[in-house]
Parts: structure tokens; C-alpha cells; sequence
């Protein structure tokens, strides 16, 4: 068997490096420099793992994602107990605003003239819908009557509150508390419209 690719060993490593200073000055003020600084290597070796700074900033796009899903499945399979879904919905709440990565994301938003950024953008809340429907679907499954909005309608408006309670964050709408409040509420409501 070969061994494994040490640029892509490499990749890994760097990579929650690049997501930082992205989320920290946004794509066009990060410069290659600065992320090589930050990365404590030259701006060569960035070359060598990405084209350039767009590629860069695309594969952070990716990378939230990833790692989200991961925070995900840990803490799904740490606890047996409870459902699923108020487990992600705890998880969420208390990662609202998690190291600010929320701001690539902004960042991005504002680079959709580019196609590149706009189906990055695109594929990443695609597929947080699509795993946010699944976890709805099969919470709903186990319950027998609900008047909530639909699988689909529900899982684009928790992405959306999500969306909401970033900004809260960056202009100090909301306090920490009020935030966990407020998207424990409105997740409760969508998934059950407000049984218990």
C-alpha cells in the first residue's frame, strides 16, 4: 500500500489555519502573505496545495462544512439518549457564532458576482438542508400528528434562524443567552408547532 500524500496530510493541516484568518479579515483583505505568515510557512508552499487565494477561501467554504458535520455526528453518537434533533438543536445553540466562521460565509455573500463563490455558497446550504430534512424527517416520523410546515419548509427556516442569530451576534442584537433562547423557541415551534 502506498503511503498517504504528504500534500494532502498538508491540506488538512493548514486548512483550519486559512478558515481562521479568512473568518477574521474576509476574502479581499486576506492577503497570501498574511495566510502564509499565519500558516508559518512561504507563499510557495500555499501554491503548491492551491492555484490561489480564490481556491483557498473555497476550500474554507468546504471545510465548514465538513467540520460542522462532524461536530454533528459527535454529538450524535456521544449521547444514546434523547432525539436526535434536540440534540443538534443544543449543539447549534451553543455554537451560535462558533470562532466567528459565520463571517466567511458573509464574506462569501458578497462575492456571488463570481460563479465560483455563488455555487460554493450554493452547495453548502444545499447540503445542510438536505442533512438538516433527514434529521427533521425522521424526528417527525416518530410522532403521529403535527400541523408544523413541511420537512423541506422547516429545514430552510432553522437555516435561515441560524443566518438571523449570526448577525445577532455581529451587531450585538442579542445577548448569548437571548440568542440559545430564542433559536430553542422558534426550533421547538417549527418541529412541533409548539407542543410538547
Amino acid at each position: 500500500m502506498g503511503r498517504p500524500s504528504t500534500l494532502e496530510e498538508r491540506r488538512k493541516t493548514l486548512l483550519p489555519v486559512l478558515t481562521e484568518v479568512f473568518s477574521e479579515l474576509g476574502y479581499r483583505r486576506t492577503t497570501i502573505a498574511e495566510l502564509a505568515e499565519r500558516c508559518g510557512v512561504q507563499e510557495n508552499i500555499l501554491y503548491r496545495m492551491w492555484s490561489d487565494k480564490k481556491a483557498m477561501f473555497l476550500a474554507a467554504i468546504d471545510f465548514l462544512f465538513w467540520r460542522r458535520m462532524a461536530k454533528w455526528q459527535q454529538a450524535l453518537e456521544s449521547d444514546s439518549s434523547g432525539d436526535r434533533v434536540a440534540r443538534l438543536i443544543d449543539l447549534t445553540a451553543n455554537d451560535l457564532g462558533e470562532q466567528g466562521l459565520y463571517r466567511i460565509i458573509f464574506s462569501a455573500l458578497g462575492e456571488t458576482d463570481d460563479a465560483d463563490f455563488k455555487e460554493a455558497l450554493k452547495q453548502l446550504y444545499l447540503r445542510y438542508h438536505q442533512r438538516i430534512r433527514a434529521e427533521v424527517a425522521a424526528y417527525r416520523a416518530e410522532r403521529t400528528s403535527n400541523n408544523s410546515p413541511g420537512e423541506a419548509d422547516t429545514a430552510w427556516a432553522l437555516i435561515a434562524m441560524v443566518a438571523f442569530l449570526n448577525i445577532a451576534i455581529e451587531l450585538d442584537l442579542l445577548s448569548p443567552t437571548g440568542r440559545k433562547r430564542l433559536f430553542q423557541t422558534i426550533s421547538k415551534f417549527l418541529l412541533d408547532d409548539g407542543s410538547d
